[in-house]
């Protein structure tokens, strides 16, 4: 979801130099209405890892914070905005929005950060608005929402993570994302199993690299 206008983005401090041209490299990365629905998650999948790969960020749980800041986009909480900006924020939406210019040069997410309790939800609502840009969507490119899900489902508990895990760990905590999250994503991972193929290369650089924030390799938490 977003604005009409960018308000927001010209009225609060930017924190970026260059550093959002690195999006334009994911630019290939577009839908195509002719692909097999596989077929394009697997391209989301690898756009993920590369954004990963790219950054060199292999910690998990994983930090929305971090892979935002790194790409140059601000990363807006709704507690900081004025009384007329939060009113206009959540006239868009009661969980996270992004706006940005239609070429990319400026990009910010705006994410409610006021209840706590849904800690989780927030950080699935960021990763799931970072989607939107990195896939470049459109107000009219189909299938965009579920993409973005997928998009956030896959950066925040990859499945070659969770299949790799111990089946007796609580994925909620592992990873930090909600139970519902969770469980879609544990029955994703499944699915990813009996497709019965070796490890795709964005599939094994995950495992070859991804790292828990206690210490160690992830299969090894």
């Amino acid at each position: 979801m977003g604005l009409s206008s960018l308000s927001l983005v010209t009225q609060i401090p930017s924190q970026r130099n260059n550093a959002l041209s690195s999006l334009q490299h994911y630019s290939s990365v577009r839908n195509s209405l002719s692909m097999p629905s596989r077929t394009r998650e697997i391209e989301i999948e690898t756009a993920v890892v590369e954004l990963l790969s790219d950054f060199g960020i292999t910690e998990y749980p994983i930090s929305i914070k971090r892979i935002v800041e790194t790409l140059g986009i601000d990363l807006v909480p709704y507690s900081c905005l004025q009384p007329q900006e939060l009113a206009l924020a959540r006239s868009a939406s009661n969980d996270a929005f992004h706006v940005r210019t239609p070429n990319y040069s400026q990009a910010c997410i705006v994410l409610d950060d006021t209840c706590n309790a849904y800690h989780n939800r927030t950080r699935f609502s960021g990763a799931h608005e970072l989607g939107h840009i990195i896939l470049e969507h459109r107000e009219d490119t189909p299938n965009r929402e579920r993409e973005a899900d997928y998009f956030a489902g896959y950066l925040l508990a990859p499945h070659p993570l969770i299949l790799k895990c111990n089946p007796a760990f609580n994925l909620t905590e592992v990873f930090k994302v909600s139970s519902d999250c969770a469980l879609f994503a544990k029955d994703q991972a499944l699915a990813r199993k009996r497709e019965g193929e070796t490890w795709r290369p964005h599939e094994q650089w995950l495992i070859n690299n991804a790292t828990w924030k206690g210490g160690g390799l992830i299969e090894s938490i």
